[in-house]
């Protein structure tokens, strides 16, 4: 069986992205998060940065930006299905990681909370 690999194209420019599994490990955990909570977890982002890259993940449909209508208006960041799926798979990378020599960095601010972990 051949697979070919040109439609990780686009996505896989997103998701190399220094910021952008982070982001997904964020939303993730919390179920949303708004632009300030985001620029709080990951402490040495710039905002555009993170404005960007959110804009990155939204355009591949890995999240969704929803404004709550309220005064003022407050953006929201939600997972979309293939982005709670592209979060699952990288459960086993980390573990895969974590057997080969990597470390977590003291004080991390972002832990990954998943089911998965658990089994």
């Amino acid at each position: 069986m051949e697979i070919c690999f040109c439609p990780l194209h686009g996505l896989l420019d997103t998701i190399s992205k220094k910021w952008a599994l982070m982001i997904i490990a964020v939303i993730g955990n919390h179920g949303s998060a708004g632009f300030n909570e985001l620029k709080r977890y990951l402490c040495n982002i710039s905002s555009k940065t993170l404005s960007n890259t959110l804009k990155d993940l939204e355009e591949n449909g890995l999240i969704s930006r929803q404004v709550v209508d309220q005064t003022p208006p407050v953006v929201r960041y939600y997972l979309t299905v293939p982005g709670w799926e592209l979060r699952e798979l990288l459960v086993p990378l980390l573990a895969w990681v974590m057997r080969n020599g990597g470390h977590a960095d003291e004080g991390c601010p972002i832990h990954f909370h998943s089911e998965m972990l658990e089994k």
